[in-house]
């Protein structure tokens, strides 16, 4: 057995251990549960693949990040290393051949999602396999309190059934001493070794500021950065618009968002790590396993709906080690928009009961059933055929999702299942009776191979791409066929999927997880009012409020945020007369707007406007014919 430090060497082209790397690859070797909490950036991977490595046999790693799944295995590929990656739309021998690789073809690594993991024919191969190692990426999505919330992952702890002598580890970045309690208890770790190094980040300078025209604010950041930089919004509409407008300033951008095509979304996040465009203007949707090292601005138009989105967003600047800044720009209107959004749309048990019934009975399911049935569902069509609010008819979703009603999957939506009935002559002698049939049978039959055999999972997008028509079109087609008798058809033309874990019960099955309920909305109203705090706490270093928040008990103040380089700033500590005398010098070289006022002066824009208010009262400035101020006379 080679030491992690020669595989280190060998494989990872480093001669020594970050801080608590080897810490970790020993506690794992030893045989030990173990949690590794580590920044972002800190070499998460490391710890799961040196042990794996080292130990032999297969390491499977559970992760909610298919674009993250696909690059670790990828890299591990170009090492010389055997991984495989169970993607989604596998169809059943794809999957099948997939499984007997990694059984019996000498792999040391298999990802796949959580997911994945619930499917009876991989937890059959997984109790045949020679595991060593189960890595959990991403730990912190397993707790109820989490903010990235994946259901399945409740589920990951059917491997301890399956292998229970194997060690896990559980790594994240983002986890608060409650996040990291339930985590442990969901995982069912036994007396885990849990070693978390700091989460500060000392190249990386936290600052807010309050404006009112934010477009301005995000223009002066970024007119003359060299490197890359995200700019978060909280609509897709916002997304689109504000990549627009920061094109026409010269700033090269794109957006991303969840409506946007895989295929889209793939090319772009390509082009903005390639240096096409420097800016990639997005919603949360471009989310964890964006991993870019040369990020120097990452600014947020809105404030998140937490401090966990918040760091894991913002941390996403600087992961090269080189000076970078995660900038919030905020107004007045924003407190108010953010508890509107999260708190005041949060259901409670009237409206709970109302959108649960209402899901029964659009799905037609009688008392008594459902349990485990999966139904396609289009969201838009529910809010309308039963008048109800989206915002909160939405959240009302998520959290009859986290109280164990249902679950609400997003991943495998979109993927139709199809298997052509006739031989394939008389297939083929079918499609001549209408081109349109022909088209789109014919461009089936080349992308799916085992079509005739059985059921096969097709993405209608992709289809309706490679033949530049309309997805609607391509259902209609295959509804035609399935009503000929031609096709086997479930058609999933929605992009989410509803699975009932409990049978009807209606008032019962809300009034037994009431209590829940109140705790997840207790805690929502929490989170939301820490990010106000946050924003709003001009006395107390920024990088400091997040350690804490965290539950870093010894910090230290960071020098770098907007609170620390500028605390002369904080309200009140300025006097008027002096940011007046400077005011006045610095108009006595001409006339000048309050944007350029403010940025030739150290003080907070909201001290300049209240002096200049007060020198315009007693004139002792002017505006003039621009709407500049300048000296009179």
């Amino acid at each position: 057995m080679k030491s992690p430090i020669h595989i280190l060497k060998e494989f990872f082209g480093h001669d020594s251990f970050r801080p608590l790397q080897e810490d970790i690859i020993t506690s794992v070797m030893n045989g030990n549960d173990t949690v590794a909490l580590l920044p972002t950036g800190g070499g998460k991977s490391v710890c799961f693949q040196v042990p794996a490595l080292a130990m032999g046999g297969i390491c499977i790693v559970i992760s909610p990040l298919v674009a993250l799944m696909n690059d670790q295995v990828n890299e591990l590929k170009n090492k010389g290393i055997k991984a495989l990656h169970l993607a989604g739309g596998l169809s059943f021998e794809e999957l099948q051949i997939s499984l007997d690789n990694a059984l019996y073809g000498n792999y040391s690594f298999l990802y796949l999602s959580p997911e994945r993991l619930q499917q009876e024919i991989v937890q059959n191969a997984i109790r045949k396999m020679d595991l060593c190692l189960i890595a959990v990426d991403e730990a912190h999505c397993i707790s109820q309190w989490g903010n990235d919330f994946r259901p399945n992952y409740r589920n990951i702890n059917i491997l301890r059934e399956l292998h229970p002598l194997v060690p896990m580890i559980a790594l994240t970045a983002t986890a608060t001493p409650e996040v990291l309690k339930d985590t442990i208890s969901e995982l069912k770790l036994e007396m885990p070794k849990v070693y978390k190094q700091s989460f500060f980040r000392p190249n990386l300078a936290y600052k807010t500021i309050k404006a009112e025209d934010k477009l301005y604010r995000v223009e002066q950041l970024l007119k003359d950065n060299r490197g890359s930089a995200i700019v978060y919004v909280r609509s897709r509409s916002m997304a689109v618009e504000t990549s627009e407008q920061l094109n026409k300033l010269g700033i090269s951008s794109s957006y991303y968002h969840g409506g946007i095509p895989s295929e889209v979304r793939q090319k772009r996040l390509e082009e903005w790590k390639n240096g096409t465009f420097s800016t990639m203007v997005a919603t949360n949707a471009f989310g964890m396993g964006i991993d870019h090292p040369r990020v120097r601005f990452v600014i947020h138009l809105q404030l998140p709906e937490s401090i966990e989105s918040y760091f894991q967003e913002a941390g996403r600047a600087g992961r090269d080690g080189n000076p970078a800044e995660a900038v919030l720009i905020y107004n007045e209107y924003d407190k108010i928009l953010v508890k509107k959004q999260f708190i005041d749309a949060l259901p409670g048990r009237k409206h709970l009961k109302k959108v649960y019934r209402n899901l029964l009975n659009f799905f037609r399911i009688p008392y008594g059933e459902g349990e485990f049935s999966s139904h396609a569902f289009n969201f838009t069509e529910f809010c309308k055929t039963y008048s109800l609010p989206a915002n909160l008819t939405y959240n009302a979703l998520n959290t009859l999702d986290r109280i164990g009603v249902l679950q609400l999957s997003r991943q495998f939506g979109r993927k139709s299942v199809l298997r052509f009935s006739l031989p394939s002559e008389q297939l083929l002698t079918y499609f001549e009776q209408d081109p349109k049939v022909s088209l789109i049978g014919k461009t089936i039959l080349r992308i799916y191979g085992g079509i005739f055999e059985i059921l096969t999972p097709v993405n209608l997008d992709l289809v309706a791409g490679k033949i530049g028509q309309s997805t609607g079109m391509v259902i209609e087609v295959l509804q035609k066929m399935e009503k000929d008798e031609v096709a086997e058809l479930q058609l999933f033309d929605t992009d989410a999927v509803i699975t009932f874990l409990v049978p009807r019960e209606d008032d019962k099955t809300i009034n037994r997880m009431a209590v829940g309920v109140n705790e997840l909305n207790e805690k929502k109203a929490m989170q939301v009012k820490a990010m106000v705090t946050f924003v709003t706490n001009n006395f107390d270093c920024k990088s400091e409020q997040l350690l804490q928040y965290f539950g870093e008990e010894f910090t230290e103040r960071c020098g770098v945020c907007s609170v620390c380089l500028k605390g002369e700033q904080l309200p009140g500590s300025n006097k008027p007369e002096e940011i007046a005398a400077q005011v006045l010098t610095l108009l006595g070289s001409g006339g000048m707007d309050s944007r350029e006022i403010s940025e030739k002066l150290t003080f907070t824009e909201a001290e300049i406007l209240t002096v200049l208010k007060a020198l315009l009262d007693s004139r002792k400035v002017v505006l003039n014919s621009r709407n500049q101020y300048q000296l009179p006379g």
